[in-house]
């Protein structure tokens, strides 16, 4: 069940999930989750040196905070430097890319897209 009222992020207190992809690494400092929002999800994200495919379920927006986040789309490259940001809409077939670390602030609506994703899969097996 969200809470209702602000919720203060301490950069300090902030729970890091971290995925081992390849060579490289992927955090997450997930801040807005389904305990506090029913809407949206947020954090801070950081990519260590990956090159990752992935089909956004969920619309998604990317702010950069620094190095390069390279994100490519079909044939088209979009590399978000601190101060760029980055609309994808929901299945979005892309590729997360980073040499070094780039951190970004990102945002996903729906906030519970896991659940939404397993509804439609169990509908389809129906």
């Amino acid at each position: 069940m969200a809470k209702t009222g602000v919720v203060f992020m301490k950069r300090a207190k902030r729970k890091w999930d971290t995925a081992k992809i390849g060579a490289g690494k992927v955090r997450l400092g997930r801040d807005v989750t389904e305990a506090i929002s029913k809407t949206l999800g947020g954090g801070v994200s950081e990519f260590t040196n990956v090159k990752m495919p992935w089909t956004v379920k969920y619309d998604e927006y990317f702010y950069g905070l620094s190095g390069t986040l390279t994100i490519r789309v079909g044939r088209k490259a979009y590399h978000i430097k601190a101060g760029d940001g980055l609309w994808l809409p929901a299945n979005t077939k892309l590729v997360y890319e980073a040499k070094g670390t780039a951190r970004a602030v990102y945002v996903v609506y729906p906030v519970n897209w896991r659940q939404v994703e397993e509804r439609k899969t169990k509908k389809k097996k129906k």
